[in-house]
């Protein structure tokens, strides 16, 4: 492309030179040429390339220098041309061309480089103080003009070619013929040029719309290569998340195993118990039976008495005596009878403490699971017979076992029995809430459908967050939300609820969300 692009400079360049304007731009860009070619500089064997700065707005100047540049090589090397622009800086300069339309910058741009070695080629400067070398007008020849010593105080040395006093002449006209012969074969050049060109630009068109097409193909590859990385991504993270639930859930399946295990040995020193107090209640009646059958005899005996009374009057004591005795064995008759009651009564209440402990979890005093899923099997009897709606909130501490680690799982068990307070104290009479598992809770709101499940949601997990549980780490819940409707199922109905509560989880933890 640059060469390209050189000779497209070059043909604009020689376009131009067809005006009778640009002839004394031919002889100034010659001129500059020359003078570079014959002024050595300081260290010049360390020099990679030389450096002209062009400081002019003639247009046509500066394309015919970008030609010269792209043309001719200075000394074996290479020139670069470079435009002035007053924003840039510029370093490793050799040599700058300034003219009138700069005049006003001259001695600017002549005390930043004097010190760095740099030739100034002026043209028609007035100050012959800071002039090097002066390019002059006269008539139409083009003359110039050299301060030796501005040269040689720069470490500049010049080459004996030049005329040091008076300067040289160019004839414009002979150089402007022969010039234009040279345009012509030039100009014939450059149409050879431009065709091959042309040929150039439709061949590599041809392999640019090639280029185009394999990009297009392997774009689309390596989008297909990413969506699968970032699908492979996502199937490793849900997998390692699964894993480490399940790493949870078999920890919290052996707790559940603990307490079970315990609450299977309580529930058998109950049993034992409960036997004993059988036995002591089946004596009771026993001694009540006989107490039942003195009593019996004793009315007899009572009734034998009184008849005796009638009869006998006159053995008052005896009778009296004798009435005294049987009051007292009906006494005695009462407070067994107190004592049997109370070992009913007592009786009655271990049978609804063994049917508690059967239905509630012993640390949080909510119903246990097997309950709970009881009562939902009778919420869907109820649906399916009167179209009662129910909603189900499957609740999740988030978190929890960062409290059992940091601060110990007594701590964490006073989470769990705060959590279950407060959800005691904040729901219906009517729901039944329950301890799911671990630190996972189900709350059964009969006669309720998705928008008052919600509104419970809500108000639930605000309740948790302000809450002061005593940890510098905030506690929090994640609630997920279903309401059964008649294409659902128990199984149903928990996934949907679990999906939900997941779904909360994957968005940021303490939050509800709605299956």
């Amino acid at each position: 492309m640059k060469i390209f692009t050189h000779l497209i400079i070059i043909f604009f360049i020689v376009t131009t030179l067809y005006s009778n304007e640009t002839n004394e731009d031919q002889v100034k860009v010659a001129y500059v040429y020359n003078f570079l070619k014959n002024i050595s500089w300081k260290n010049e064997d360390k020099i990679e390339k030389y450096r002209l700065l062009i400081a002019s707005e003639n247009k046509t100047l500066k394309n015919m220098f970008l030609m010269l540049s792209s043309r001719k090589q200075l000394k074996n090397k290479n020139l670069e041309i470079l435009i002035y622009e007053e924003k840039k800086t510029y370093e490793n300069i050799q040599a700058i061309y300034i003219d009138d339309s700069y005049v006003e910058i001259y001695e600017k741009l002549f005390f930043e480089f004097e010190k760095k070695n740099t030739l100034f080629i002026s043209n028609e400067y007035k100050d012959k103080k800071h002039v090097m070398i002066n390019l002059l007008k006269d008539e139409t020849k083009i003359t110039f003009e050299i301060n030796k010593a501005n040269i040689l105080n720069r470490s500049l040395e010049i080459s004996a070619n030049l005329i040091l006093l008076g300067g040289t002449q160019i004839d414009v006209a002979k150089l402007y013929k022969s010039s234009q012969d040279a345009l012509k074969i030039q100009k014939e050049t450059i149409n050879s040029l431009n065709q091959r060109i042309k040929d150039k630009n439709l061949e590599l068109i041809s392999k640019i719309n090639s280029i185009e097409e394999q990009k297009l193909v392997i774009t689309t590859q390596t989008k297909n290569i990413k969506n699968y990385e970032e699908k492979l991504k996502a199937q490793t993270k849900l997998l390692q998340k699964q894993s480490i639930q399940l790493e949870e859930e078999k920890r919290q399946l052996k707790e559940i195993y603990k307490n079970i295990e315990s609450q299977k040995e309580k529930l058998l020193n109950a049993i034992l118990n409960v036997k004993e107090k059988e036995g002591v209640v089946k004596s009771l009646v026993n001694l009540q039976k006989e107490k039942q059958e003195e009593f019996e005899n004793a009315k007899k005996d009572l009734e034998f008495l009184n008849s005796q009374i009638q009869e006998q009057k006159n053995n008052l004591v005896i009778k009296e005596n004798i009435i005294s005795e049987q009051k007292n064995a009906m006494g005695v008759l009462a407070v067994l009878f107190i004592i049997i009651l109370i070992l009913g009564i007592n009786g009655i209440r271990q049978n609804r403490l063994l049917k508690k402990l059967s239905q509630t979890d012993s640390l949080s005093s909510l119903y246990n699971r097997r309950f709970i899923n009881q009562k939902l099997e009778e919420e869907i009897l109820k649906f399916k017979r009167y179209k009662t709606l129910f909603s189900i909130l499957l609740i999740d501490v988030d978190y929890f076992k960062k409290i059992n680690d940091n601060y110990g799982h007594d701590k964490g068990d006073f989470v769990i029995k705060k959590i279950s307070s407060l959800i005691q104290q904040n729901t219906r009479n009517t729901d039944i809430n329950a301890r799911w598992g671990g630190e996972e809770f189900l709350i059964l709101a009969p006669n309720s459908d998705s928008i008052g499940a919600l509104k419970l949601a809500n108000n639930l997990k605000k309740l948790i967050e302000t809450y002061q549980f005593g940890v510098e780490h905030k506690v929090t819940i994640s609630i997920g939300v279903s309401t059964f409707d008649e294409n659902s199922n128990l199984e149903k109905l928990l996934k949907l609820a679990d999906d939900a509560l997941y779904k909360a989880k994957e968005n940021g933890r303490n939050r509800v969300e709605m299956a």
